[in-house]
């Protein structure tokens, strides 16, 4: 198996963003920015990425008819806004998160919204990818010792169609060999990167 590129046009930043959407990014950032405010403990590897580039990039790819189906899965999903941008969208969507604080927040901003998506605490590594279980050693703000989310989700990784992540530098090849290993010909995977904009991946 390989991965295949695609190239996402800067143009996307273009594309106008719903109501809904709009909403939902607006309602996020002000309960992020809250949650960081507040006195709990500081989650360090909790980063927020660009909600509304993430949004414009669902747009493009339904656009141009690049999903074998419609299943969506959210790797690491902080608050879980990229998720819900896809529900929002009208894609079946799921979250992973490995920090309990932040599947809480997930939940309680879906439920005020009314939107559809689900949020479930544990790792995204699939447990039965020994060869990436190495590769994944050395990275600081990947877990790899939890039990298998998937069988919580009732959905395994070969069951999705999109899956998102914002990975940190460094992060990108591991992401990508989950995702090589696990995902089914066909799905995609689309990660921030930062000032580089989006980076869109197909296995073949």
């Amino acid at each position: 198996m390989t991965l295949q590129t695609i190239d996402v046009p800067d143009s996307i930043k273009q594309l106008p963003l719903s109501q809904p959407a709009l909403r939902l990014i607006d309602e996020a950032n002000e309960r992020i920015e809250a949650f960081m405010l507040s006195d709990q403990r500081v989650i360090e590897n909790f980063v927020t990425c660009d909600f509304h580039l993430v949004d414009q990039a669902l747009h493009w790819i339904q656009e141009n008819h690049l999903l074998a189906g419609n299943r969506f899965c959210e790797w690491g999903s902080g608050f879980g806004v990229a998720a819900m941008l896809a529900a929002v969208r009208e894609m079946e969507s799921a979250g992973i998160e490995i920090e309990p604080p932040l599947v809480e927040q997930s939940c309680r901003l879906a439920d005020r919204l009314h939107i559809d998506a689900g949020f479930y605490c544990g790792s995204f590594v699939p447990r039965d990818l020994a060869d990436v279980w190495d590769l994944g050693a050395g990275i600081e703000h990947v877990e790899t010792d939890e039990g298998d989310v998937y069988e919580e989700i009732g959905w395994g990784p070969e069951d999705f169609d999109l899956f998102f992540a914002f990975p940190w530098p460094g992060e990108h090849t591991f992401f990508e060999a989950v995702f090589e290993a696990s995902a089914a010909d066909g799905s995609l995977l689309l990660t921030y990167r930062g000032r580089e904009g989006m980076n869109l991946v197909r296995k073949i």
